[in-house]
């Protein structure tokens, strides 16, 4: 494995040097300095002709149409088709073949590392030869020349150093504020601490102008205009770079830096820029004025490689911190593939970042003159979309992370929003973040002229997709919005705590459309989505009506399911809350759905019923419902005694806690029924629906209390025993010891005086609906006693 590693970073390091070798042939408008030479070198070494060249080269318009002649010259197709290995003299191609093509690839290869070489050695060469330049440097004129600037540069510096005085306690606010806000708002603060730091820089390079205006009596020189441009770019870049790490005030960063390596990487980044930019836009073109041209291009060439020294140091001193943040998440235990391949270039990211570096020397080493404006476009152009789209993808990644927060209100009228959302809108996240990098990509390989998007992407072919991509994104987001717009409004609709309090119809119907809409909605997006990326729905469209009807007539029994159940909602035979029998099955309601319906019996068992196999609904709480009160008695017993019983225990029952569940008065209708042992007297009581069996639970409770103290008896099985008898057919005598004697059909009644009206204030203040609701208010469903408790199944 460390074989396979070294080997592996030695070949990014040879492909590294080969592209810096031919990138500068690769670049629209950079001359090849080997080539140029090469070919003037063959035109022989007299005088007269190297005297032409130099005025060739002196003038911009000559110069540019020798670039344009060298460089027809240069990619000239060959003529003799067998010089090139692409054919063998017999006439057979072999470019075809697997053979072939390794040949060409390998002579490729070997062409191109050999094209490096000596590139890098011409540029070696070209080098030394600029570097000579440097004993061309005046500095008495040179000197001359920055003394006017320096009082210019002191004023500016001052302000500069004021500004920030003036600053500190702004961004101290907008620190604080960042402090408790979210990711878009810190991101409004941050660019408005960017903004002051910029105005403050403006302000320091007009007090420039204004000094440089006074001091010298006129619009300020050359030189001077030099330096106050130079400050104005620099400390822009600086600005942007400061934005990007905010290395002093933490709580505005928003990307994912520590207060170290914030400060760290602003303080060695911005000397950086400083040593380039001044060197580029000041020193040398002060140089150039006091001395030469060969003694500024030497003035660059010093200031390119103190940078490159320096950025070479920056990569190698912290080589090992930034190999072990990148192989962090491995270290943890990740093994996803992105933990893998941040562990991976966290081992090779110096090497790519020295190689990066030295490639870009060689290519301003090459063309002096447009390398610079490429390399200095082409990495401004990286930096601003590296820190713009690291910025947004930030911000993506703790939206994902924190989630999208509801307000408190929202949350207590619409419970799931907040979960429904949170599913939703961080996937739709991620791929933006995904999309996020891939532009970032193709902005970097764009900048340095490996990609276009305009041939890319401009092709008809990549039009339309790219068209269908967002056109199904757009699809999809609509649906995403809508299903949860609409599925919140039916939460809201039902939830009982707002608004008006949703009937038992409206809860079940809700319900079904919230089913019903949620199907609609899948099936309708996922076919737009379908259509808008190309896909032909009119054979699916098609194909589905085929496949629909075979599975009609398969699945008859679904269809009467849906068809049956569709005529019990629009009966109103039920609704969720109700107390049915189905099938022979009491339960409550619990589930409705376009097929079936869910029962939960009284002693927890959940059944599922199709509507196919319902033949009739017995709903027992439908408007109101009926108590039957069938009292049984022992035939001696007085029935007017019996009914007067039955109107004192009703009366008592008014007052109980199931008293406001009663409608009605107490209609007594009379002897039921002369049994075998028992007179059953009726009467029934009108009641709520759905507490029909707590007050019989209640009233049988009174009636028992009442008929042990009146000595009202309520018969029961009896068994007589016999005990023979003699030849003369008498019975021998039983012999009973009795403790006391009561009077005859009277019991003894082992209560305390006043037990009975205890009993009863007991039976009032017990605050029981006796099983007609549980704890949370549900209706609990009858067992079977109590629908056979009174007959006819009324009970």
């Amino acid at each position: 494995m460390q074989r396979f590693t070294t080997a592996g970073i030695i070949a990014l390091f040879i492909g590294i040097l080969v592209w810096a070798g031919t990138s500068a042939a690769q670049i629209s408008g950079l001359p090849n300095i080997a080539s140029a030479a090469n070919e003037t070198g063959g035109q022989g070494g007299d005088t007269a002709n190297l005297d032409d060249l130099i005025k060739i080269l002196e003038n911009d318009e000559t110069r540019a149409k020798l670039v344009e002649s060298l460089k027809a010259a240069a990619y000239k197709a060959p003529e003799d088709e067998g010089t090139n290995g692409a054919a063998q003299p017999g006439g057979a191609p072999v470019i075809g073949t697997l053979p072939g093509e390794i040949a060409a690839s390998t002579r490729a290869l070997i062409g191109g590392v050999a094209e490096t070489w000596g590139n890098l050695r011409q540029s070696a060469s070209s080098g030394l030869a600029i570097l000579a330049g440097a004993g061309a440097i005046d500095l008495p004129n040179v000197l001359v020349a920055t003394l006017p600037v320096g009082l210019v540069a002191i004023v500016v510096f001052l302000v500069l150093a004021a500004s920030r005085l003036l600053k500190t306690p702004i961004f101290r606010r907008l620190a604080a504020e960042a402090s408790q806000s979210s990711p878009v708002r810190k991101l409004l603060l941050l660019l408005l601490s960017a903004l002051v730091d910029a105005v403050s820089i403006v302000g320091s390079w007009a007090a420039g102008y204004v000094a440089a205006t006074i001091f010298f009596g006129g619009r300020p020189g050359l030189n001077q205009a030099l330096f106050l441009n130079g400050f104005l770019l620099i400390e822009m870049i600086k600005v942007a770079l400061g934005t990007f790490v905010a290395p002093t005030y933490p709580k505005l960063r928003l990307t994912p830096f520590s207060d170290r390596q914030a400060s760290y990487w602003y303080f060695w980044i911005s000397r950086l820029i400083s040593i380039l930019g001044y060197t580029f836009l000041f020193v040398a073109p002060i140089v150039q004025q006091s001395s030469s041209v060969a003694a500024a291009d030497a003035t660059r060439l010093i200031g390119v490689v103190l940078s490159l020294f320096l950025a070479v140091g920056l990569i190698l001193k912290n080589r090992g911190i930034v190999r072990e943040r990148l192989k962090r998440a491995k270290h943890q235990g990740d093994k996803s593939f992105g933990a893998r391949f941040n562990a991976f270039i966290g081992q090779v990211w110096w090497i790519l970042a020295i190689g990066f570096v030295l490639a870009l020397f060689v290519v301003w080493l090459q063309s002096p003159d447009t390398g610079l404006t490429f390399v200095i476009t082409a990495t401004l152009k990286s930096i601003g979309a590296m820190a713009l789209g690291g910025l947004i993808v930030s911000i993506l990644s703790r939206i994902i992370a924190k989630g999208i927060p509801i307000p408190q209100g929202w949350r207590e009228r619409i419970p799931l929003l907040e979960r429904r959302v949170n599913a939703f809108i961080p996937k739709m996240l991620t791929v933006v973040r995904v999309v996020v990098v891939l532009i970032v990509l193709g902005v970097i390989l764009e900048s340095w002229h490996l990609f276009s998007f305009r041939f890319g992407l401009g092709g008809l072919l990549s039009q339309r997709v790219m068209g269908s991509l967002i056109g199904a994104g757009v699809i999809l987001a609509i649906g995403v919005a809508f299903y949860i717009g609409v599925s919140s409004w039916i939460e809201y609709r039902m939830n009982p705590n707002f608004g008006s309090v949703p009937t038992a119809r409206e809860r079940t119907l809700l319900s079904l459309f919230r089913n019903a809409f949620t199907i609609t909605m899948v099936v309708i997006v996922s076919m737009l989505v379908l259509s808008q990326i190309g896909i032909d729905i009119a054979p699916l469209l098609a194909g589905a009506g085929v496949v629909g009807l075979a599975i009609g007539f398969g699945a008859q029994k679904f269809v009467q399911d849906i068809i049956t159940g569709a005529f019990i909602q629009i009966q109103n035979a039920m609704n969720e809350g109700d107390i049915v029998e189905l099938n022979g099955v009491s339960g409550v309601v619990e589930q409705l759905t376009v097929r079936s319906v869910g029962l939960r019996t009284v002693d927890g068992t959940w059944y599922l019923i199709p509507f196919s196999s319902v033949d009739q609904v017995a709903n027992y709480s439908k408007d109101f419902a009926y108590y039957v009160a069938d009292i049984g008695v022992a035939y001696r017993e007085n029935v007017e005694d019996v009914k007067q019983m039955m109107h004192d225990a009703f009366e008592e029952l008014k007052e109980s806690s199931v008293g406001p569940n009663l409608i009605s008065d107490l209609d007594m209708w009379g002897v039921q029924e002369l049994g075998d042992s028992a007179v059953v007297v009726r009467a029934r009581v009108m009641t709520k629906p759905s507490t029909q069996w707590g007050v019989g639970r209640a009233y049988r409770e009174i009636v028992k209390r009442l008929a042990d103290e009146r000595g009202i008896e309520i018969p029961f099985p009896h068994m007589t025993v016999w005990f023979g008898e003699d030849r003369a057919g008498k019975a021998p005598p039983v012999r009973i010891a009795a403790e006391e004697m009561v009077a005859p059909g009277r019991r003894q009644i082992d209560a305390a005086p006043g037990s009975s009206d205890a009993g009863r204030a007991t039976q009032e203040t017990s605050g029981s609906d006796y099983g007609s609701t549980d704890a949370t208010g549900r209706p609990i469903p009858p067992s079977g006693g109590d629908i056979d408790s009174a007959g006819g199944d009324r009970g």
